[in-house]
């Protein structure tokens, strides 16, 4: 896809009462003769800011970040990134699902195998998720979509124009759509609130509406975020963005990526430290092999034919969607899940919970993380007491301690 235009220099303190007020930055035209876009985060009371300046080339733009960073006020500096939308391995479907149900059934459960695959229905007994927020970091959510009806929160938009895509709201049905209510199929966590932040237009998600979504998501009661988007360009303003969110103690999830028979390259911010990265199975039950596999993977989720809910563009249809953009939300759902029943973990227990409980694949090829997301599994063990343990006897060395180590590209 097309790049988006980086946008001009703006005034710092425009900026800062923007994103202080949560507002969007109002879009503006690219530099001129070929500038480059630098976006710094600058710590402005307890909160990060974004801001902009421009370079006359991508070698100036570099040497401006560097000496940027060494501000004592600027937490990180990197020239703009951009991603985009993970777009599935095969072309969305086009037509929708067709089915029937009554008032107290859901017409398309019927095609939602993934749920039973990951054994979320075993785990509504003990909590479905309500109170919890995720915030689905996107091309937009539609707030009418009747599976999502009452429960997307007032968000924001650091994106251009105001469409609302189709993939935002196909992330959020599957995070969240409403399970016996006679529409569509049925979300991993049914009732959980979702906070939509727009970062994301058709042509890409500019990396500066991706931090600073990140960071106001955290500042306005996320508990989760998804981000169904990726890039192979490693931005330190990202990383930071994130590091911010997990410092708040927000979970961040994201998809691997799918082209994991394409080259297989690492792309982030599914490998930036501290992200759950997912990856996919098939419908056959196997590893994808078109899905990002790589040591940064955390575990995996169905992929292939995902049943999700459309905005109104689309009619509010269903439609069988495959990519890991709709595997990541189903373990930001799953997390939402363990959130409830255990509120007080950080986001790395959550992380190694979910890895620790996920169902093993020996058979599998290397990068898949620890196995399939397994969520009734998470939440009894996130719901079980935790034991005492007993200290080592004094004068005894100290056990090991396994680290999972996570390599990262820059």
């Amino acid at each position: 896809m097309p790049e988006p235009r980086p946008a001009r220099r703006r005034a710092a303190l425009g900026l800062a009462l923007a994103a202080l007020a949560g507002a969007p930055l109002p879009a503006s035209a690219a530099p001129a003769g070929g500038e480059v876009a630098v976006d710094l985060l600058r710590h402005v009371g307890d909160s990060l800011v974004l801001e902009t300046v421009t370079a006359p080339d991508a070698v100036a733009a570099q040497r401006l970040a560097d000496r940027l960073a060494t501000q004592g006020s600027v937490s990180s500096a990197a020239p703009r990134t951009t991603y985009r939308l993970t777009p599935g391995p095969a072309p969305l479907a086009t037509e929708p699902l067709a089915g029937t149900g009554t008032l107290a059934t859901d017409p398309f459960l019927r095609y939602a195998t993934h749920l039973s695959e990951i054994g979320a229905p075993d785990a509504w007994a003990t909590t479905t998720g309500e109170g919890i927020t995720v915030a689905v970091l996107d091309s937009g959510v539609d707030p009418t979509a009747p599976d999502l009806a009452g429960r997307v929160l007032p968000g924001a938009d650091f994106a251009t124009g105001t469409d609302i895509g189709t993939h935002g709201t196909q992330v959020a049905t599957v995070v969240a759509g409403a399970h016996g209510n006679g529409v569509g199929a049925a979300g991993v966590a049914p009732d959980v609130d979702v906070l939509p932040v727009r970062v994301c237009t058709p042509q890409g998600c500019s990396g500066n509406a991706v931090a600073q979504g990140i960071v106001w998501a955290a500042d306005h009661g996320a508990d989760v975020v998804n981000l169904s988007l990726g890039g192979e360009t490693y931005s330190a303003v990202t990383a930071d963005a994130v590091g911010y969110a997990l410092g708040k103690g927000v979970v961040v999830v994201a998809a691997a990526g799918n082209t994991g028979d394409q080259g297989n390259p690492v792309e982030y911010p599914a490998s930036y430290p501290g992200v759950v990265s997912v990856s996919a199975s098939g419908v056959d039950g196997g590893a994808a092999p078109w899905a990002q596999h790589n040591d940064a993977v955390d575990l995996s989720a169905p992929g292939e034919d995902v049943p999700a809910g459309g905005p109104a563009s689309q009619g509010h249809q269903y439609f069988a969607v495959s990519g890991t953009s709709f595997s990541a939300p189903q373990v930001a759902a799953a997390a939402a899940l363990v959130h409830a029943v255990a509120p007080g973990m950080t986001p790395g227990q959550v992380e190694d919970l979910l890895r620790t409980t996920a169902a093993p694949r020996p058979s599998w090829p290397a990068g898949y993380g620890a196995g399939v997301l397994d969520v009734a599994a998470a939440v009894r063990a996130a719901a079980a007491p935790v034991p005492v343990s007993t200290p080592a006897p004094v004068g005894d060395p100290a056990p090991d301690v396994p680290h999972r180590t996570r390599t990262v590209r820059r």
